[in-house]
């Protein structure tokens, strides 16, 4: 999903689409910022709002580097990005790189459900590594695809309590004019979660389709700060559970075109 970029950095980017509103209180924090920032300064930022929210601690290093993937012989999975941040706390990230920039706001704004989903992958993937092997496997599995497209293109749909069985039920036919229904009666909310989202609204491109996921929540009216860490958990812990995110076809709820996602 990675793109080719034609806008350099733009401090004032969240004034491009209303959709970037789960990631203000991240993003805000570099608005004086005249170049992109460092790893150091997304590091800073993660620990100041950490601090808000109680989450692990994490820092954005180095990307992966080919050789580092061999060092000892044989491919290890702790080296590989998912084993970095879930052995190592670090965030392969590359500086001057929207698509890494907001894949580290998503991490300041749902380190619980970054962490889990990055654990996930993680586990999965070490499982498929031979000791001693010098490739990675070849195709990803259903799981691994399922958890791939919400990281990089996710959605999540919040629905009260008493919205939350029907739009449950709801077939691929009712959903969309169901959800509008219960978006316009506030009754439900979309947060966008996936990184490559993002990636896509900053330059006015149509996002791509990923996954959408329901979630229960007690009360969609609540401040922002509030639904965006009631979602962090919520959507950790369906990503805690081996029964969810088996395969890529769970998360089409609806299509985000359907959402005005685009």
């Amino acid at each position: 999903m990675a793109l080719r970029h034609t806008l350099g950095w733009d401090p004032n980017f969240l004034q491009r689409s209303p959709w970037f509103w789960p990631l203000s209180a991240a993003a805000m924090r570099f608005e004086s910022y005249r170049d992109w920032p460092s790893r150091d300064d997304l590091g800073w930022a993660y620990a100041a709002l950490a601090q808000l929210s109680d989450a692990e601690p994490l820092r954005f290093a180095e990307n992966v580097r080919k050789q580092d993937r061999f060092a000892g012989g044989g491919f290890r999975a702790e080296r590989l990005y998912d084993g970095r941040i879930t052995c190592a706390g670090e965030v392969p990230t590359r500086e001057g790189d929207w698509h890494d920039f907001f894949n580290a706001l998503c991490f300041m704004t749902f380190p619980r459900a970054k962490r889990a989903l990055h654990r996930r992958q993680f586990k999965v993937l070490a499982e498929r590594i031979e000791p001693g092997v010098q490739r990675l496997p070849g195709a990803r599995t259903k799981e691994q695809d399922a958890l791939t497209l919400f990281d990089e293109g996710g959605a999540v749909i919040a629905a009260q309590d008493a919205a939350y069985p029907e739009l449950a039920a709801a077939s691929d036919a009712e959903r969309p004019a169901l959800l509008q229904q219960l978006l316009d009666q506030r009754q439900a909310r979309v947060i966008p979660f996936g990184h490559a989202l993002f990636e896509h609204l900053v330059e006015g491109l149509r996002c791509p389709g990923g996954s959408t996921r329901l979630l229960r929540v007690e009360d969609v009216r609540v401040p922002d700060a509030q639904l965006l860490a009631a979602v962090d958990r919520g959507v950790a812990a369906l990503l805690s559970d081996p029964s969810v995110f088996r395969e890529p076809r769970e998360g089409a709820h609806v299509r985000l075109a359907e959402i005005g996602l685009s």
